[in-house]
């Protein structure tokens, strides 16, 4: 039976709940989506399921798996119990059928990155694309070969200024392109980062100094919980110390680091609970 919440309310699934959201309430709908589609094989990975499907809506999904999104929402519905659930509006996003953009042809293209055979391989190839993305300077664009048109990934370079166009030019075959319009601004005219680094002084622990500035990126999805990392070191004085709660390693952190003169111990205290403790010199 579907979820009943205070009051008595029966929570339904809508078009547009993200996957990772149907999971946590539903954890049975896992076998019921990869029954629709061999796309959704993946979400058993708990690496990729995390990173994904707190990105994507249920309607987005489907989309990507080449499936109805109201008939999708209606499937997992019936296999909670709720046969009557009204589908409701359904967003999606996509840039499928948009004429192309003025600075489709007049912005010089700065790199290209082509992931198709990593998405067959059901790998995740979103460290390929942000690596591309950062060869990609304000007033250019990256064009990016998919094998289907990626919603999430509007949302997280959107973050970041870029502005998206799309086109399928034929089965998994999509030319998605990112044009890099530059950070937003806010009312006082400065570029806002994704998410302010929400850091505040913690209380001094044995072994551990008192200057010690902590945050918490467990609940973000890449690229935030690096790029809050970074942000919150450009506000630390050399001799201060960053204690980040993480989910895993951050393999792609190290390297800049190393680059800012900065030394790092990492505690591993169990799954999905890492600590790093970063040194500003």
């Amino acid at each position: 039976m579907a979820l009943r919440l205070e009051g008595g309310i029966e929570m339904a699934v809508t078009p547009n709940m993200k996957v990772a959201e149907v999971l946590k309430r539903y954890p049975q709908l896992l076998e019921v989506l990869v029954a629709q589609s061999p796309h959704f094989s993946r979400l058993k990975n708990p690496i990729l399921r995390r990173l994904q499907a707190r990105l994507v809506t249920v309607a987005q999904a489907a989309a990507i798996a080449g499936l109805e999104p109201a008939a999708l929402v209606r499937t997992l519905n019936a296999a909670i119990g709720e046969h009557g659930a009204a589908v409701g509006a359904i967003q999606l996003g996509s840039m499928a059928g948009a004429p192309p953009p003025p600075w489709r042809e007049k912005a010089p293209l700065a790199a290209t990155v082509d992931v198709r055979e990593a998405q067959r391989r059901k790998e995740d190839p979103f460290s390929l694309i942000m690596a591309a993305v950062n060869q990609v300077p304000e007033g250019a664009v990256l064009l990016l070969r998919n094998t289907f048109e990626p919603f999430p990934l509007y949302d997280v370079l959107a973050k970041r200024g870029f502005v998206p166009w799309a086109r399928q030019r034929g089965p998994e075959d999509w030319e998605v392109y990112f044009f890099n319009a530059g950070r937003v601004s806010g009312s006082n005219g400065a570029a806002e980062s994704p998410q302010a680094p929400l850091a505040v002084a913690s209380q001094p622990t044995e072994g551990e100094p008192a200057t010690t500035i902590t945050i918490d990126v467990r609940d973000l999805v890449p690229p935030q919980p690096m790029m809050r990392i970074l942000d919150a070191l450009a506000q630390l004085r050399p001799g201060q110390t960053l204690l980040v709660h993480h989910v895993r390693r951050p393999a792609y952190l190290y390297p800049r680091l190393v680059e800012m003169g900065c030394t790092q111990e990492t505690k591993e205290l169990g799954p999905d609970r890492v600590d790093i403790i970063i040194h500003k010199g």
